[in-house]
């Protein structure tokens, strides 16, 4: 059940490349969303600002407990346009306009995977730490390979170590780990372990969620992908993020936005 409503800010903490991670205390967001899900948010200013046309759809990277219960929800974000701006440069007690949680949630309940490989491309790492960390709570073996352009794009990684799971590191410019593309490092570290009984999820650029899933494909291997795509209103009103698969067109913010690869058909390539 999403919920609408007004977020103080606990902190922000700004990273290298224009990244940040917003923390809010909103209780009835942070018991609910489950990995995959995301939030419409918008800082909340005066009247003379129409905020609702500059909500931006985040996903939940993590959420912290106060006094016991999960309260306050971390957003990770990258600056790439007015909104984003806007929500980086909020300060503690600053107030965030939130819708959500939204959208689906990967599919771990029915999956029958022991073996996850999280496949990440810069900021789409912002989908992933709920996911690691439920999946280590059920003692699954679970594995990040996590690429940038630069190891300046590599944010979070400290918190994925932190549930001791391995982490192979592409760098296009090679300051960092493998140099390379996430796609390459990724075809070379199937060849290291063994990918029987596994799924491979996604998120990131289009071009690099393509290629992931077409390396599924190629393998035979499940793979869920997490869309990113531009949503006005994030719960199926507006049918702006319209997406096309094997069944019909569907919505990124309501039937997404997380999809089996097998059933999406890229576009635009």
């Amino acid at each position: 059940m999403p919920y609408s409503l007004d977020a103080p800010v606990i902190k922000n903490v700004k990273f290298p490349n224009h990244n940040y991670l917003v923390s809010l205390r909103a209780p009835k967001v942070a018991q609910q969303a489950l990995p995959g899900q995301f939030v419409m948010a918008a800082q909340v200013d005066d009247s003379s600002i129409p905020y609702p046309l500059l909500r931006r759809a985040l996903a939940v990277y993590s959420t912290t407990q106060e006094d016991g219960e999960k309260s306050i929800i971390n957003l990770l974000l990258k600056i790439v346009g007015d909104g984003t701006l806007r929500l980086a440069s909020l300060e503690k007690d600053d107030t965030v306009n939130l819708i959500g949680p939204l959208g689906n949630s990967f599919n771990t309940v029915h999956n029958t995977s022991r073996k996850h490989f999280l496949v990440a491309g810069g900021i789409g790492i912002a989908s992933f730490y709920l996911l690691a960390e439920q999946l280590r709570q059920k003692n699954q073996e679970v594995h990040l390979i996590y690429g940038g352009q630069t190891a300046d794009d590599l944010v979070g990684l400290e918190d994925f170590q932190m549930l001791d799971i391995p982490v192979y590191v592409t760098t296009n410019d090679g300051s960092q780990g493998f140099k390379g593309l996430v796609t390459e490092g990724l075809e070379i570290y199937l060849q290291k372990v063994p990918y029987d009984n596994l799924t491979i999820y996604t998120c990131g650029p289009t071009p690099m969620m393509k290629a992931v899933s077409d390396l599924a494909a190629h393998h035979s291997i499940a793979c869920q992908i997490s869309v990113e795509a531009k949503m006005a209103c994030g719960f199926g009103v507006c049918l702006g993020c319209s997406v096309k698969t094997t069944d019909t067109y569907r919505l990124a913010c309501q039937h997404g936005p997380i999809f089996d690869a097998s059933e999406f058909i890229w576009e635009n390539e």
